[in-house]
């Protein structure tokens, strides 16, 4: 018992140090597959330790898990046999031997046998994988439920093998550290398929403990690049010098932006619109709203999403006139709105008919925005010049962005 709780101890503390040193600059995406090397065992220390491979891979929130552990020992690789007299002596009658049997034995291998196995094929869920803003509130941890089907052969020395098939349910925690790179454990009720028992939390004797790092891949890259380019800011009606804004005038632009957003709710939706007398698009409405003081942006979201300061996606770190992007396969930008605050965000939707209010998370078309989420900007920063483009920086119509594909909207808000 001692040694397993220090072996805890360590292995938390190890995953408490990487998880407050990590960079915080986003909330990391965990990708549709995760690779695992993890240690197990039961509560006693003397069950075996068991050290194995896992490999998973996610469609949503649903995911199957293939693993595998072995336990080695010291092994005892030798084999005996007894030989017979190797002494004879015959008379006129008979053969005999003398001098007694022999026994001898043979070493072979290094020493290292394997003193038990384990094999299971789990189906997993993870409800809050399609959730960032869940996974946020929970300090980017990902809870997840299994059921799962294998078999545990435990080969204890002088002693016949006690293999046999099992089915397995339990609970998990997985946390992503560095986007790639997460933690996790987990507790498994391991159960004999030829038990009459039901489905009960048992004793502590049947439960395994799990603690591993996983390694993420196959994740979608964000198509925004982390620094805005260079040569392409310059100055649009104003000065040619920079004008550093004060904390006061930022929040006056701020107020300004989102009144004049609030006034242009209901407004249709036009593909390729930049005015509210024929309808915006959800770029256009941006930079018609931001344009009116004096802020010029590009005429595409993904255009827009190279200018201005980073924010984190995480809860409390975004502030209202920041720009939050989205895209319809969730990695490449085509979509922009206005945060507006408490989760709200107004932006000219086509699956909404026009400028309206979501609030993410928040129903159907809340949920799709949250889980469509790439990133957020800041165009209006306190003590940051403010972001200028080329005179010329729209783009060809063919180049707009396409309509977003949420749910359909019942009417505006």
């Amino acid at each position: 018992m001692k040694e397993t709780t220090a072996l805890s101890r360590r292995l938390f503390f190890l995953a408490g140090a990487l998880l407050f040193t990590a960079p915080r600059n986003t909330l990391p995406a965990q990708g549709p597959g995760l690779f695992d090397v993890f240690a197990a065992r039961k509560e006693s220390p003397s069950d075996p330790l068991f050290g194995g491979l896992a490999l998973t891979g996610y469609s949503g929130i649903f995911g199957l898990r293939l693993s595998g552990a072995l336990n080695f020992n010291n092994g005892d690789n030798s084999s005996a046999y007894t030989a017979p007299s190797p002494y004879t002596g015959c008379d006129r009658f008979r053969c005999r031997g003398y001098g007694g049997p022999r026994q001898y034995r043979y070493e072979s291998g290094l020493g290292i046998g394997v003193g038990g196995w384990s094999a299971d094929a789990d189906l997993l869920v993870a409800p809050l994988r399609a959730l960032p803003l869940a996974r946020s509130l929970l300090l980017g941890f990902s809870p997840y439920g299994f059921v799962g089907i294998g078999g545990i052969g435990v080969n204890p020395s002088n002693a016949p093998d006690t293999s046999r098939a099992t089915w397995s349910f339990g609970v998990g925690l997985h946390h992503d550290l560095l986007g790639w790179l997460g933690v996790g454990a987990e507790a498994r009720n391991r159960r004999s398929l030829h038990s009459d028992s039901a489905i009960a939390i048992g004793s502590r004797r049947n439960w395994e403990y799990r603690a591993g790092l996983s390694v993420s891949f196959g994740a979608h890259q964000n198509a925004v690049p982390s620094t805005p380019p260079r040569g392409i800011l310059m100055p649009v009606d104003r000065p040619e010098t920079d004008q550093l804004e004060t904390a006061e005038s930022a929040a006056r632009t701020t107020a300004r932006v989102l009144d004049l957003a609030e006034g242009y709710v209901e407004t249709p939706y036009s593909t390729g619109g930049t005015n509210p007398s024929i309808g915006f698009d959800a770029a256009g409405f941006v930079q018609y709203v931001f344009g009116r003081e004096g802020v010029a942006l590009p005429r595409t979201a993904h255009a827009i999403a190279e200018l201005g300061q980073e924010v984190s996606t995480r809860i409390g770190a975004l502030r209202p006139g920041d720009l939050l992007f989205f895209g319809n396969d969730g990695s490449s930008i085509d979509h922009v709105a206005i945060y507006a605050g408490h989760d709200r965000i107004v932006h000219s939707s086509a699956s909404g008919g026009g400028v309206r209010y979501d609030v993410l998370g928040e129903g159907p078309r809340g949920a799709w925005f949250a889980d469509h989420l790439v990133t957020a900007r800041r165009m209006l920063a306190e003590g940051r010049a403010r972001p200028r483009v080329h005179r010329d920086g729209s783009r060809e119509e063919g180049d707009l962005d396409p309509p977003d594909r949420a749910p359909r909207a019942g009417r505006s808000r």
